[in-house]
């Protein structure tokens, strides 16, 4: 009896520290949103911060009181006022079919290049969102699920997989939408854009393809025969660069505060 209360007074006395804890950072959030406030002459930044607080606050609200002091989940970060939790994370490591099960271990550095992946889909998704756009129908839904399905061993795999993180068909189909909003973007603003001119393809053979070729003892084929592969190559490292260019601006405009590591 002794030992039981000794551990609840532990515990209790547990809770209260985390509760110091949270209270103190969304206490430094709001602080910090109010000192900047004359700076950027604008409140909209001060009640995101607020918002911030809250979820902070909540978060730890609904961990304390969970039964057994178990976590129910934990927020990762905040974008924008959207939380990315632990389970979101899962989630996608469950649907990336190169990475390991999200039901076993996994390792802190992969949990981390994931979180940073999520984050920039979240970003281009909340830009998304703001262009008006065709109806994501149930057809894009099934065709985008579908081909995700094709990149696994089988699709008993990839269901297993699936429910092993609490992913249900209802949340996957979800998922698959925001993937058809972002491709759409995607293709809209920076694909539809891309351009190489034939010099750029010329240079191309002349500086890279070609010495490599007869660097190997090889012929190098005509250009005529490598241009569409040459083009395509082209204008996938453009649409790269540029890509990676606007989620670096994405990443500086936007409100972003890590609450925890994965």
């Amino acid at each position: 009896m002794n030992d039981e209360r000794s551990i609840n007074r532990k515990v209790a006395e547990s809770q209260s520290r985390r509760g110091v804890f949270f209270s103190a950072l969304a206490l430094r959030l709001c602080v910090s949103a109010s000192n900047n406030l004359s700076a950027v002459q604008t409140m909209e930044n001060f009640c995101k911060r607020v918002c911030v607080c809250l979820m902070i606050l909540v978060s730890f609200a609904v961990q304390s009181s969970a039964q057994s002091h178990k976590l129910i989940d934990q927020i990762l970060v905040v974008i924008n006022e959207e939380i990315i939790t632990r389970t979101d994370l899962l989630w996608n490591l469950a649907l990336d079919p190169d990475a390991p099960s999200p039901a076993g271990s996994v390792n802190s550095d992969l949990l981390k290049q994931m979180l940073e992946v999520l984050i920039d889909q979240r970003l281009v998704y909340q830009e998304a969102e703001k262009i008006p756009s065709a109806e994501v129908s149930q057809d894009d839904i099934d065709k985008k699920r579908n081909e995700l399905i094709k990149e696994f061993a089988s699709e008993t795999a990839f269901r297993q997989r699936a429910e092993s993180v609490g992913l249900t068909s209802a949340r996957i189909d979800e998922l698959m939408r925001e993937r058809v909003l972002i491709d759409r973007f995607v293709e809209f603003r920076f694909r539809s854009f891309v351009f190489v001119s034939e010099n750029e393809i010329q240079k191309y053979y002349d500086e890279q393809l070609a010495p490599r070729v007869r660097q190997a003892g090889q012929v190098p084929p005509p250009l005529d025969q490598v241009r569409d592969q040459i083009n395509e190559l082209l204008k996938r490292e453009k649409f790269d660069q540029e890509l990676d260019r606007w989620l670096k601006e994405a990443r500086q405009r936007s409100d972003i505060i890590q609450i925890a590591e994965p």
